[in-house]
């Protein structure tokens, strides 16, 4: 299930598929922010191998397990972000009905949709994507910006992504924050493991 989020999280974002490295699967992301992430199902030598010998920022070890289990496997320059969650749902979720003074977008390109929720003067209000291949359905950068929580915009993006949705059976899946869980929790998703990210703030002169 792993593999099925991470690939079709790479067709939302426009990035090369997710590659069998040292016990779990490297992404090559190539951006100003970030060069590449391994992701790991379970902990595996490979990650404390990848972090011995990894002395750069821009790097990203992830783990579906606890950052206590990713902390014993990584040297002192190597640093702990707050925890996310791998979650999925099972059946329909509820649909929401759309706030008075919002108007609703979808644009779809390929297999990877967009919806965005703006004001009636046009300012966005919430956004999120989502992406669909064989084997997973995933849910991507939801966002609600902070003048506009609390109003069920949110809901309302994944209910209208939901309807691009082609192969009934394949698992819908994410990846939320702390607060984010809390709020899919309330409305039916189920969280698989937590997801730990490891990385190193600043350029380590020696090793």
């Amino acid at each position: 299930m792993l593999l099925a989020w991470l690939s079709a999280r790479s067709v939302a974002r426009g990035l090369p598929a997710p590659v069998p490295d040292r016990g779990g699967f490297r992404v090559d992301t190539n951006s100003t922010a970030e060069v590449a992430r391994w992701v790991f199902a379970q902990l595996e030598p490979g990650i404390e191998l990848l972090a011995h010998s990894i002395n750069e920022p821009r790097f990203f070890l992830k783990l579906c397990g606890t950052p206590e289990q990713l902390r014993t496997t990584l040297p002192d320059r190597w640093q702990i972000e707050p925890p996310s969650y791998f979650m999925t749902v099972r059946g329909a979720q509820t649909a929401m009905g759309l706030a008075a003074g919002y108007r609703m977008e979808l644009a779809q390109a390929g297999t990877v949709s967009e919806a965005r929720i703006v004001t009636e003067s046009g300012a966005l209000a919430a956004s999120g994507y989502a992406a669909e291949t064989d084997q997973a359905f995933i849910y991507d950068r939801i966002l609600t910006e902070p003048g506009h929580r609390r109003k069920g915009l949110g809901s309302a993006i994944m209910t209208t992504l939901r309807q691009a949705k082609r192969h009934c059976t394949n698992p819908e899946l994410l990846v939320a924050t702390r607060d984010g869980q809390s709020l899919y929790t309330a409305l039916g998703w189920e969280t698989i493991s937590e997801y730990s990210t490891a990385s190193i703030i600043s350029r380590i002169s020696t090793a």
